[in-house]
């Protein structure tokens, strides 16, 4: 099969022959039609992020965000069956299971895992072969319109539950890239007051589209602007999406009483905040790592109901890889992109 490797970091992934790996017992082969470019992608590309991290070596495939349909499935795999179109949790199919983590649930912070496109061969690629567990259906689901579930989508809807977020909360989504689409469309769905922040005016108008109440231009006054618009009180909710040092300010300065900092987009920024501040706020300040197992199929069932809409608006081929990661890289993709095989 065809696939985009990365041999150097810092280089163009280069397009190889790869032997496609036949699935075992407990296994299923997937012929890949969809893997979105996630941000993160472009870390590991240049070795911000390094697969000998995650215990994997070069050259390996990119892509986490998979989608696809059965082939070939193993003599003990029940769960799925072939010609099924399913999205691939790539982030916890090799979790340990034996870690205290693991066994309470938290897999996602697995202290021994493996994830797909990390430290195992990911999606950009023709086929993928992958534990059953880690499939789940997506039936008429588009595989080029939902692939962003597995990594984009689930980290914020994860970051939204963590938040506990109700109807009577204002919650900033910071940042309107792919995860802030999910995270507007989200956010609405569990009954709060949305406000959208971003320097792009074509960015911030796709987020009323999905649903944000008030769009706010980074580039000016944010902060000043969010206490304007929930009268003085502050957001409930502020979700980092980007992780520079200026969003990472302004983000607690936007919160008021009882305020929850949820820290999402992996960039260069400290996070600074004056105890006096988190003190007399009682703010709660938290990181999320992409989300649980339950937390992909809860939101791919939410999906499937019709309650969370498609953000992929542009395709690339797989030879296209390295222009897409580019455009990733630079923000110039509106919502989310995935590579077709």
């Amino acid at each position: 099969m065809k696939a985009m490797r990365v041999h150097e970091y810092g280089k163009p992934l280069k397009l190889d022959e790869v032997e496609v790996k036949k699935p075992g017992p407990k296994e299923a082969l997937v012929k890949i039609e969809a893997c979105g470019v996630c941000h993160t992608d472009v870390h590991l590309a240049e070795g911000a992020l390094k697969t000998e991290y995650f215990g994997g070596k070069r050259p390996w495939i990119l892509g986490h965000e998979i989608a696809g349909n059965v082939v070939e499935a193993g003599s003990e795999v029940t769960d799925v069956n072939v010609g099924d179109t399913v999205l691939v949790d790539a982030w916890t199919a090799y979790t340990c299971g034996t870690c205290m983590p693991c066994r309470t649930g938290v897999e996602n912070c697995c202290i021994n895992n493996t994830p797909i496109g990390f430290g195992k061969d990911g999606g950009y690629a023709e086929y993928i072969t992958v534990p059953a567990k880690a499939l789940i259906k997506i039936e008429k689901l588009k595989p080029q319109d939902f692939a962003s579930l597995a990594c984009g989508g689930v980290t914020v809807f994860r970051a939204l539950r963590k938040a506990a977020v109700t109807p009577s909360d204002t919650v900033v989504v910071y940042g309107a890239g792919g995860l802030g689409m999910f995270a507007v469309q989200l956010a609405k769905l569990m009954g709060s007051t949305v406000i959208a922040v971003s320097r792009s005016a074509e960015k911030l108008e796709m987020a009323k589209k999905f649903g944000a109440d008030h769009v706010v231009d980074a580039s000016k006054d944010p902060v000043n602007d969010v206490w304007k618009l929930t009268n003085g009180r502050g957001a409930n909710v502020v979700l980092d999406l980007v992780g520079l040092e200026q969003t990472l300010e302004n983000g607690l300065k936007m919160l008021g009483v009882l305020g929850r900092f949820l820290v999402v987009g992996v960039g260069p920024g400290p996070l600074k905040c004056l105890p006096d501040t988190a003190v007399n706020f009682e703010l709660t300040i938290s990181g999320v790592k992409v989300g649980t197992h339950k937390d992909l199929v809860d939101l791919v069932e939410l999906a499937k109901k019709g309650f969370v809409k498609p953000v992929t608006t542009q395709t690339f081929k797989l030879e296209e890889a390295n222009e897409a990661l580019e455009k990733v890289k630079k923000g110039e993709i509106l919502g989310r992109c995935v590579i077709k095989p």
